[in-house]
């Protein structure tokens, strides 16, 4: 031990000074710490208590203020008293429930806190006289605002728990907010919780709470009522305490005014100590007997509470480390830097030395188990080829099982090969013994019953320090299949091209800079300059910035993206980009363009042909389930009709005996009139709905395609214009239907009629630029060629010239924005042609569009 002294001498002087050094900081800040503990947690202490007092004070401050809602609105509704207490409740989580009772000390008075001209529905305080004793107060809830819905306490007779009734018996004598001992509060599916109650008086504006009653001098007037809040006790204490640093302070919260067995309300365990509790008789617990503590009483109401203060064995001072941390810091950092550096240094030798043992060991075992599993040969040879110093346990699959591997000669892996491939393989390593690198060849091979098989010989040369050569390594690699698969993809390859040149479509690929690598054919047009193909100028001006940034995100993701659009000419073409990808990179993309015009047109059509089906069914049904309630109300409306009638003598004599009264809060006299027009209303508009569902019936029928029914024009017009009541009412002031008395019918599909007079009808709505413009729609015989003309004029914008030569093409529309399909006058055209008629557009002279429809009428055989 003595003769390694010098050696570990400063290891020892470290040592011995880092415990000199720590014990010496660790007196200081011990002695500041006991001098300043206390006062820190008087400062603590004194900030919980003046936080509870603070929040307290707040919580029933939210009594005052519904109080001055009240005093201020002269009452309030349920509304009104939800949105002002829904705030209160947001700002203020630890209160429960917001209530407002009327205290009632009759069963005729009237409930106060409601609006003038409201009736607030009866409770079971208000229904009758029955049960009422005499001189008995009752206090029911009749607005709440609770965190667990609107009204859950509605209607709750709170003068029947004896506590809340000495509450309110105390807050009535001193006018006063009251405040009730700890209480248990029951929730539907949790757990109770103890709270408290607080009331707080509400008397007429007239009168001030602590003036006395002039029919009773001497006796204070009775409120109007009472605003209650309940407070969540555990709430309360942790809204006022949790928002401080924690330090390790106990707060044991008491009510002196309650018995000794109902004192205790809240203990509130430090944060650092969350496991701590209150005895069950409300005590600190029994480990902080001898701790520092403070005691304060605070008023609640007409309540004194006592609030007292421990601190716990955790209790945190921060102001020792104002004055002794430096000398903790300096003699620690010391310390810990001579110890670690002497530690560190030694520590990383032997990890070096471990390191490295198992890094060779990792190494060789590893080399071992690849040579011996994968199918690739590894060698090598010394540096003038005249020894082979190893070669894989996979050369007996290429030389046969009974080849002997630990044999030094060169010839056991040169000979097979046949005798030009080996003096290829002999020159390749003639080359790298002199002008260094590395060398691949392909050569071939007969492997036994395996046949032909191809092997890929690669050498590395291995050096020493000073650069020169030491061995030569390398590995045979079986490539048959990879060559096999090479050719077959030449071949395929081949096919490939002959179908990429032929396709309908336009493909080319692109790189990452949208620039054009390959085409299946010429370009439309010049797409950039010489030396340039932008393959963004193929499309319109209006689709290139889509196109790119669609094609970015195929080469950030590897997704296919496609999109479609519209040229000048009227035709749809679709984009579709395919990633092409190598080892998980996307290397360049594929892009199809697709003239997809035709399948365009008939997607749409059959989308338009499915929503009028379903429209139809949806109208049969809707008209279906309207007629069922509808007749129940035709048939109530006309007995209840009767029924008004002959009570009407019976209320009558009523109102000369007993003077007037009131019903729903109407004059009898009112009431009468009211209830007598809303009678025939409602008769009235039940056979208005019997009339649309009968329409609606006759929309939502099946179109099976006949052409031979007649159809009546007049008839068919107004059941349209009534189905279109709705939005002719929301576009114009203005509508004129002019029919004649008779016209001969059309011979046709009603239904297919309807459809082509409603979307001209709604087209001409929507073409109005205000309600004051008109919409005449007429019909008339022309005699002269038999035919039925039915026109529809309207005030609106008019249609442009170059929009009237496209009118009638399929899938035109100026209403792209709004959902406009460009089908609707395209079907309609055709309806009209099928019926043997013609559609036809003329601009009026002023403004406006006048749409003719021509139809021959039904001719007799």
């Amino acid at each position: 031990m003595f003769d390694n002294l010098r050696k570990y001498a400063a290891a020892y002087a470290v040592a011995i000074g880092g415990v000199l050094l720590t014990c010496l900081s660790s007196w200081n800040v011990r002695q500041e710490l006991q001098t300043s503990h206390l006062k820190e947690f008087e400062w603590a202490a004194g900030d919980r208590i003046q936080s509870l007092r603070a929040v307290v004070d707040q919580g029933l401050d939210a009594l005052l203020e519904i109080r001055g809602l009240f005093h201020a609105a002269q009452g309030i509704d349920e509304q009104d008293f939800l949105v002002f207490t829904d705030s209160v409740l947001k700002r203020r989580p630890y209160i429960d429930s917001l209530l407002w009772a009327p205290l009632l000390t009759s069963p005729r008075q009237p409930l106060p806190g409601t609006a003038p001209g409201r009736q607030p529905a009866p409770t079971a305080a208000t229904r009758a006289d029955h049960g009422w004793a005499a001189g008995e107060l009752r206090v029911p809830v009749l607005l709440s605002a609770s965190r667990a819905g609107p009204g859950s306490m509605q209607g709750v007779e709170l003068n029947a728990i004896s506590e809340l009734a000495a509450l309110f018996q105390r807050a009535r004598e001193t006018g006063n907010v009251a405040v009730s001992g700890r209480m248990k509060l029951a929730r539907a599916g949790k757990e109770a919780v103890s709270v408290i109650y607080a009331a707080l008086p509400v008397y007429a504006p007239g009168a001030a709470r602590g003036a006395v009653s002039a029919a009773a001098p001497g006796k204070r007037p009775d409120p109007l009522g009472f605003v209650i809040g309940v407070y969540d006790i555990e709430k309360l204490v942790h809204a006022a305490i949790s928002l401080l640093e924690p330090r390790g302070v106990e707060v044991l919260v008491r009510d002196d005014s309650a018995g000794a067995d109902a004192q205790f309300l809240h203990f509130y365990a430090s944060r650092l100590e969350p496991r701590a509790a209150a005895t069950a008789g409300g005590l600190m617990p029994a480990g902080d007997e001898d701790q520092p503590r403070m005691v304060v009483s605070i008023p609640v109401g007409d309540r004194t509470w006592t609030v007292t203060c421990v601190a716990t064995h955790t209790f945190r001072s921060a102001e020792a480390f104002t004055k002794a941390h430096w000398s903790v810091l300096l003699g620690g950092i010391l310390f810990t830097a001579l110890l670690s550096f002497y530690l560190v240094r030694s520590r990383r030798e032997l990890d070096n030395r471990i390191q490295l043992t198992q890094t060779i060991y990792e190494r060789e075992d590893l080399f071992r188990q690849l040579a011996e599993t994968v199918d690739v040969v590894f060698w090598a040879i010394n540096a003038d080829a005249s020894r082979l110093e190893y070669i894989g346990p996979a050369f007996r699959q290429i030389a046969g099982r009974e080849a002997r591997l630990n044999s030094p000669a060169p010839a056991l892996m040169l000979d097979v090969f046949e005798a030009d491939d080996r003096r290829t393989l002999v020159e390749a390593i003639s080359q790298l013994r002199v002008e260094g690198g590395r060398f691949t060849v392909v050569l071939p091979v007969l492997s036994g019953d395996r046949g032909r098989r191809w092997l890929r010989v690669c050498g590395f040369p291995v050096r020493e320090t000073g650069g020169e050569l030491s061995r030569i390594v390398g590995f045979l690699e079986d490539i048959t299949e990879h060559k096999l698969a090479e050719d077959a993809l030449r071949d395929s390859e081949a096919k490939l091209r002959t179908l990429f040149n032929h396709s309908p479509d336009l493909i080319f690929t692109v790189d990452g800079e949208a620039n054009i690598l390959l085409t299946n054919r010429p370009l439309p047009y010049p797409a950039g300059g010489t030396g340039e193909k932008r393959s963004e100028l193929i499309l319109p001006p209006d689709v290139r910035s889509g196109y790119l940034q669609r094609l970015r995100h195929v080469f950030a993701s590897g997704r296919i993206e496609h999109f479609q659009y519209r040229s000048t000419d009227a035709t749809w073409w679709e984009v579709r980009m395919v990633p092409i990808s190598s080892e998980a990179a996307v290397m360049a993309a594929m892009v199809v363009v697709t003239d997809i015009t035709e399948n365009r047109k008939l997607q749409w059509q059959a989308i338009r042909s499915s929503r009028l089906a379903s429209l139809g069914v949806l109208s049969a049904g809707i008209a279906h389930e309207i007629n069922n309630p509808n007749h129940a109300i035709l048939a109530n409306a006309s007995l209840l009709a009767r029924i008004w009638q002959d009570a009407l003598p019976i209320l009558g004599e009523y109102e000369q005996e007993q003077g007037s009264f009131l019903l729903a809060g109407l004059s009898f006299a009112q009431a009468r009139e009211v209830i007598s027009r809303g009678m025939n209303d409602i008769g009235q508009n039940g056979k208005r709905i019997q009339k649309i569902v009968d329409n609606l019936k006759h929309l939502g029928k099946q179109d099976r395609g006949h052409m031979d029914e007649l159809a009546d024009i007049g008839k068919v017009l107004q059941a349209v214009a009534t189905l279109l009541e709705t939005r002719i009412r929301k576009h114009t002031d203005r509508f004129v239907l002019d029919l004649p008395e008779v016209l001969p019918t059309v011979r046709g599909n009603v239904q297919q009629l309807e459809q082509v007079f409603i979307n001209v009808i709604v087209n001409a709505l929507e073409s109005l630029p205000e309600r004051s413009r008109s919409v005449k729609v007429s019909a008339r015989l022309d005699s002269a060629s038999n035919r039925i003309i039915v026109e529809v004029v309207d005030q609106g914008k008019g249609i442009a010239e170059d929009v009237m030569a496209q009118i009638g093409e399929p899938f035109f529309t100026t209403k792209a924005e709004s959902g406009g399909t460009g089908l609707g006058l395209s079907i309609s055209s055709s309806i009209v042609e099928k019926h043997g008629g013609a559609l036809r557009f003329e601009p009026n002279s002023d403004c406006g569009t006048t749409v003719s429809i021509d139809l021959p009428i039904a001719m007799e055989e």
